[in-house]
This record gives C-alpha cells, sequence and structure tokens, in this order.
C-alpha cells in the first residue's frame, strides 16, 4: 500500500508545527491560557533564549485534579461548551492545542492548584510521553516548564535565529499582551534578571508608557469613536510625528493582538496626507465587536482574523483615525504651561525680567513679559472666537518663504509654499469627492483583460470607476474598454492602475488606489500651483493665507506630509536660552 495512516505521534508533531514556531509561540500560548484563567500576576522565566527553559507562573483560578492529565490531551478545553461557541469565541484560547503541541516537541511539567482543592497536582510530559499526576504543595494557580524545546525535532531546532533575536520575540509577546490587559501585573526574567516589570495600572496610558517608555507614549493621544455595535479606542501620534518602521502600530480585535491587513490599511487611510512617504505612525487600536461578527478560527496561531462585514470594519476604522486626527491637525497640539519653582529644577538659573526689554514697534512685539508663564487656560481664552491661524499676531517675513509670528503659547514659524499647497489641494479634493472630475476621451481605447475570477468583481464595480473620471465599458466576456480617463492622471497606461484597484477589492471588499493616485497628482499639480519660495508677501496676503488655513482640514501637515507650522512655547524657548 502506498496511502498509510500517519502515528499519532507524527501526527502531534505535524500539528505542534503550526502552534510552536519559536519560543516567543510557547510563551504567547501559555499567557493566553493564563489570562483566560483570570490571573493578576504573571511572571515569566526564560534560560537560553527560550530553547533552554520557559517558565511561566500564574496566580489564575488554576486546574483541578481530575482535569489536569485531560489538559493534555489533543483538542481539549474548558473554553467550548457547544457547538455554537465556534461561532462567538470570547477567550484567547479556544482549540484545545496549545499543551499537547508543547509537550510533544519538548519537556514539560505543569503544576496547578485549584481555589478548591487543599494541595496541588504535578504532571511531566516528556516528547509527548505523560506520566502519572503526582500531589505536590504550590500556591493556588498554575506553573508550567517548558525545557529542552525542540528536543527531538532538531531541524526545527536549527531554524532558531540568534538568541538575541528570540529574546526580542518573546518581548514583543508580552509587550503585546500587556498593552491589552493593564490590569494584569506581567514580569519578564531572563537568566536571573529582570528585564520588565509592568505593574498594574488604574489608566491605560500609564501602561502605554510602560511599555513604549515615556518619550514615545507622550507624543500619543487618546481618542474613541462609536458607530452602531462597533467600538474603537486607543492612541495616535500626531503629524509629524513618524517611524521608519510600522514597530508602533498595533491592532486588537476584542483584547486579541492581531496581524491584519485590513485593519493596517485602514489606519494609514486614516492618516492619508498627513505623513511622508515610507513613514509610519504610532497607533494602538482596540476594537470590539460582537463575537460572532469576527472569526477568530482561523489559523491555529489565532493571529489571523475574519471580519464578517470586512468593508464595513475597513471604513469605520478609517473614519475612527481620521476625524480623531482632523480636529487636532488644524493646530499645533498644546503643551502645558507650567510654573516651576527654583527649588523643583536644581541647577537651573533662574533671572529676574531684563530692565531693557521695551515695545518694539517695528515688529509688533509685546513688552517683555514677567517670568511667570501664561496658564495654558488664559491662552485658550484668548483662541475662542477665532481659529489658531486668525488668532497669529504676524511680525513678518524671513528668508523669503517663512512667516514668522506670534501665537498665544509662544512663537510660530510658517512655511507659506507648504500653507498654500495645503489649501489648494484641499480645495481640488473636494471637488474630487463631489464627482466634478474633468474627463480627457482617448483616441483610441486601451482594452483591459482580467482573469475569470476577477472580472465579474470588477464589473459590480464599474460606478465606483465612473465616479472617479474613467469611462470604461464591456467589451466581451473578460475584457473591458477604457474610452475615457481623469485629465489629472499623467499618460501614462491605465490598465496598471485598474488592476491595482482590483487587487484591493478582491482582499478589501473596496478600493482607494484610483482615488489615492488623484490625490497624488492632486498634491503635485498643488505644489506647482502655488506660492512659490522667494516670493515677498505683503500683510493682507499673510492675512487672507492664514485666515484660509482655519478653513480646512489638516492644516498643519501640506499634501506630502511635510510640516506646515513649528510652533516653539515660551517654555521651550526659555529652555533653549538656559533661562529655566
Amino acid at each position: 500500500m502506498k496511502i498509510i495512516c500517519l502515528p499519532e505521534a507524527w501526527v502531534t508533531r505535524i500539528a505542534a508545527g503550526e502552534v510552536v514556531e519559536r519560543p516567543a509561540s510557547v510563551v504567547k500560548e501559555l499567557l493566553e491560557n493564563a489570562l483566560d484563567a483570570g490571573a493578576r500576576e504573571i511572571s515569566v522565566w526564560v534560560e537560553g533564549s527560550g530553547a533552554s527553559l520557559i517558565r511561566v507562573s500564574d496566580d489564575g483560578e488554576g486546574i483541578s485534579a481530575e482535569d489536569l492529565p485531560v489538559a493534555l490531551e489533543r483538542h481539549s478545553t474548558s473554553k467550548l461548551k457547544d457547538e455554537a461557541d465556534l461561532f462567538r469565541v470570547a477567550t484567547l484560547g479556544f482549540r484545545g492545542e496549545a499543551l499537547p503541541s508543547i509537550a510533544s516537541v519538548s519537556r514539560l511539567e505543569i503544576i496547578s492548584r485549584a481555589r478548591s482543592e487543599s494541595e496541588g497536582r504535578r504532571l511531566r510530559v516528556e516528547g509527548g510521553k505523560k506520566g502519572e499526576p503526582l500531589a505536590g504543595g504550590c500556591p493556588t494557580g498554575t506553573r508550567v516548564e517548558v525545557r529542552d524545546l525542540f528536543f527531538n525535532t532538531p531541524a526545527r531546532r536549527k531554524f532558531l535565529k540568534s538568541p538575541a533575536t528570540e529574546l526580542g520575540h518573546i518581548c514583543d509577546v508580552i509587550n503585546r499582551m500587556a498593552l491589552a490587559y493593564d490590569q494584569v501585573h506581567f514580569r519578564l526574567y531572563h537568566r536571573g534578571k529582570m528585564l520588565c516589570d509592568y505593574v498594574r495600572t488604574s489608566r491605560v496610558q500609564d501602561r502605554l508608557r510602560q511599555v513604549f517608555g515615556a518619550e514615545v507614549a507622550d507624543l500619543m493621544v487618546p481618542f474613541c469613536w462609536t458607530k452602531g455595535k462597533t467600538s474603537i479606542s486607543g492612541f495616535l501620534s500626531l503629524a509629524p510625528v513618524s517611524f521608519s518602521n510600522s514597530r508602533y502600530l498595533m491592532n486588537y480585535v476584542n483584547r486579541r493582538f492581531v496581524r491584519d491587513r485590513i485593519l493596517t490599511h485602514a489606519v494609514l487611510e486614516g492618516y492619508e496626507t498627513l505623513l511622508m512617504k515610507g513613514r509610519y505612525p504610532a497607533v494602538v487600536i482596540y476594537l470590539e465587536i460582537p463575537f460572532e461578527e469576527v472569526d477568530v478560527n482561523v489559523h491555529p496561531a489565532k493571529y489571523e482574523v475574519r471580519f464578517r462585514r470586512q468593508s464595513d470594519i475597513h471604513d469605520t476604522v478609517t473614519q475612527a483615525v481620521r476625524e480623531n486626527l482632523k480636529g487636532k491637525a488644524k493646530e499645533p497640539s498644546a503643551q502645558p504651561f507650567l510654573r516651576r519653582p527654583p527649588g523643583q529644577v536644581p541647577f537651573a538659573v533662574h533671572e529676574r525680567p531684563l530692565l531693557y526689554a521695551v515695545p518694539v514697534r517695528e515688529t509688533g512685539l509685546e513688552a517683555a513679559r514677567s517670568e511667570s508663564v501664561v496658564p495654558a487656560g488664559e491662552a485658550e481664552k484668548e483662541l475662542m472666537g477665532k481659529g489658531f491661524f486668525t488668532s497669529l499676531e504676524i511680525l513678518g517675513q524671513i528668508l523669503g518663504c517663512y512667516l514668522v509670528c506670534v501665537s498665544p503659547r509662544g512663537m510660530a514659524l510658517i512655511d507659506q509654499h507648504a500653507a498654500h499647497e495645503r489649501i489648494a489641494f484641499e480645495k481640488m479634493r473636494g471637488q474630487l469627492k463631489d464627482g466634478a472630475v474633468e474627463r480627457q476621451h482617448l483616441l483610441l481605447p486601451q482594452m483591459l483583460e482580467l482573469p475569470l475570477s476577477e472580472a465579474p468583481l470588477f464589473e459590480q464595480r464599474l460606478a465606483i470607476v465612473e465616479r472617479m473620471g474613467f469611462t470604461v465599458e464591456p467589451f466581451g466576456p473578460n475584457t473591458f474598454a477604457i474610452k475615457a480617463v481623469p485629465a489629472l492622471l499623467p499618460a501614462v497606461d491605465y490598465r496598471g492602475v485598474l488592476r491595482e484597484m482590483i487587487v484591493e477589492l478582491a482582499e478589501i471588499g473596496q478600493s482607494d488606489e484610483l482615488r489615492e493616485s488623484l490625490e497624488e497628482r492632486l498634491a503635485t499639480i498643488a505644489c506647482h500651483s502655488v506660492i512659490r519660495a522667494n516670493r515677498k508677501l505683503d500683510r493682507e496676503e499673510i492675512r487672507a493665507l492664514l485666515s484660509e488655513l482655519d478653513q480646512i482640514d489638516f492644516a498643519t501637515q501640506c499634501p506630502h506630509g511635510r510640516p506646515v507650522l513649528l510652533e516653539f512655547t515660551q517654555e521651550q524657548l526659555e529652555r533653549m536660552f538656559k533661562r529655566v
């Protein structure tokens, strides 16, 4: 016979390959079990970057003596009671594969005591072979030790990365869990040294500072958004803050960390023209939706999910990010104005107001201010009734490009070219949104031939293509004729643009590819059609420019993501001159 039934030991090791990819996978599965058990304190010890030893202990509800042997059987779980629970999974774990998979490729020992029992039980498993449960003293909760990971699958062990890399993945797992469970105390030890100690916090902002560090966390602002049964909250970095990779972009669905292209695309779409190309924001998104609206049973590692209303979720996340950024991108984020008594800042120089600081009429400067700082509340009152840019006091223009102004908080520098570029871009984008797109008819239609699987999808979305300025008509079973295109687009092979759109339609359920292409062209047109550098503006032109900035969204960044304005608060200026 050519076909054989694989031995159970082989089957277990094959299944373990999907669940246990590296030491960090073991830590993730054990942390999920601890959190599902209601743990409030979780400690993780690793040796040899996890390949030699991983020990996870928690103070959860524990495993009873009668359940302990069953817990190591494949597809045994306490988290599903009936078949309907598979379609509304509310726990992190549910497949019943983690412990048996880990035990099949390591030497595992589990010690646990339930709250209702006076003594605990110890069970050892080596390469999938279980021993007999033994009585043992232990506190309420569970401790799992995993030694010699992949000892019986040496080929898998060879594929592990350097110890530093594997340890970094373990730290990432703990950080992701900690951000979702700020009421849980997490500890991580490596070679007896504590690497992190995330104490329980009363505010998610405090946990954010523990995980990301104060420098990054202080650049992020909280937000929340609700639409129907969908609730979105989290933290966003404000432009122009950005990073070279997506390390600080994290998505959670019902407190489960996920790697989802739909959510990541939606977040980046929300930032649209606020960031320069190749730059990423710092974002933590907590998406809460009914459990039956999301399928978490996609992959054994449980990092992937599927949404029942994929397109709606994408639109909601994009709208939530965009609307929260819109309000904050009309002016620079205000920094608190603190009064610092001399005793609070050691080795600082505190000077009396300068006697010769008199008003200078030529520049419109005010009389010298006293040493006390203007309270934030008074600065906000000055802004009431007028926009931020309109409230600025114009001092003049320098270097033929930059406007110097006094703001209620200090001094502001404005790039006149970037400011006018954003104004022109927003006006043209408004016309695009209203469907007023000028078309250019092609002398010879371009023929777009699609695979059989993509043609029906594209034909259903022809109305979207029409609104974006294209005229496309069916021309055979799987062929379409492109007869007119948006006049904004340069002369290219337009079939490539439409093909990229179809890819997004298939993956996300909608496409922003055409809109993004048109907006890129709009940004270029805006850049070349507005006020250039080295042009002298009179005071009325400057005032008109500032007034228009108050009437548009995202006024603090140009369409290419560059800053329109830099503001220096009084406190920042005094620190620069070492006055405090």
